[in-house]
């Protein structure tokens, strides 16, 4: 739970996402930056975990034929050997494409202040999402204090795993709203589907609940067989009653993630393909409020 992984000065991130209707109130620009403590197994930005840039690969815009470049048929070469091909050279048919990139403060508040007017006439403004933004603090709060001064709305998106000591005294201050994941509550479980310990992510909920004088969103993602199951959604929904969190967003389970992650060169260790039904919905709402 380092404050930061990448330099005061730059940031490392992969998308910038404009007309955001999910990330928060009104229309929302999303930044996402690279890096994540943990590797869910169904991780809805893969993309987003490694901490440096990664290199996907579209065999759909693969024509070999056209380039001329390759040494060899992209659609056989190893993900490794794609990475070395693409640093050489540029890919004219934009299938291999490099995720995250650097950028500077100036620069990006350049980028998300041209749609300032949208976030003035809708109440919206700017959402930190990830990966896990809160990975790179350094920057991120010098952000956050410069989107302040313009009178711009903030946001972020956490997985919750951080150091909350760092987090209330150089974030906290800078937020408006906060969306916070929470998955699972055996430890054990939690651990082996996220690689880490919930224990600073219950902590850490329970301290902001107490603390931040800001509103705290829980959101729980539904997956099924793993966190959307009877006895984890009921465990969940006794934490609730207990530290009196009345509201929480349970987001059905998207499988358009398994795309992005095999792009990558990385076979799913999860791999339900399926969307969530409204009767699998139902049947969770029920699970989490009994």
């Amino acid at each position: 739970m380092n404050r930061n992984f990448a330099n005061d000065n730059t940031a490392l991130i992969f998308d910038i996402k404009r007309d955001c209707s999910e990330d928060g109130v009104g229309i929302r620009t999303t930044v996402f930056f690279k890096g994540c403590p943990l590797s869910c197994v169904w991780c809805q930005n893969p993309e987003g975990i490694e901490r440096q840039p990664n290199i996907s690969f579209r065999s759909d815009l693969c024509h070999p034929e056209q380039c001329g470049l390759c040494p060899a048929h992209c659609l056989t070469m190893t993900h490794s050997e794609l990475e070395l091909f693409h640093r050489i050279n540029n890919c004219p048919t934009h299938a291999l494409e490099t995720i995250g990139y650097r950028i500077t403060v100036d620069e990006l508040l350049y980028r998300v202040l041209i749609d300032k007017p949208f976030f003035q006439s809708s109440g919206g403004g700017v959402t930190v999402s990830g990966g896990e933004a809160t990975l790179q603090s350094a920057f991120l709060e010098t952000f956050l204090q410069r989107l302040k001064q313009q009178g711009i709305s903030t946001a972020l998106e956490t997985c919750g795993f951080f150091n909350y000591h760092s987090f209330k005294k150089h974030l906290l201050p800078w937020l408006d709203c906060i969306y916070f994941d929470l998955k699972l509550m055996d430890e054990d479980t939690h651990r082996h589907f996220t690689g880490q310990s919930n224990k600073p992510i219950l902590h850490n909920l329970v301290q902001l609940i107490q603390e931040a004088h800001i509103p705290v969103n829980v959101r729980v993602p539904l997956i099924p067989d793993i966190t959307a199951t009877k006895k984890n959604l009921s465990e969940i929904g006794d934490f609730f009653k207990k530290h009196n969190i009345k509201a929480v967003y349970l987001m059905p389970y998207n499988p358009l993630w398994i795309d992005k992650l095999e792009k990558l060169g990385l076979t799913p260790k999860y791999n339900n393909r399926q969307f969530m039904s409204e009767e699998q919905l139902l049947d969770c709402v029920a699970d989490i409020t009994q």
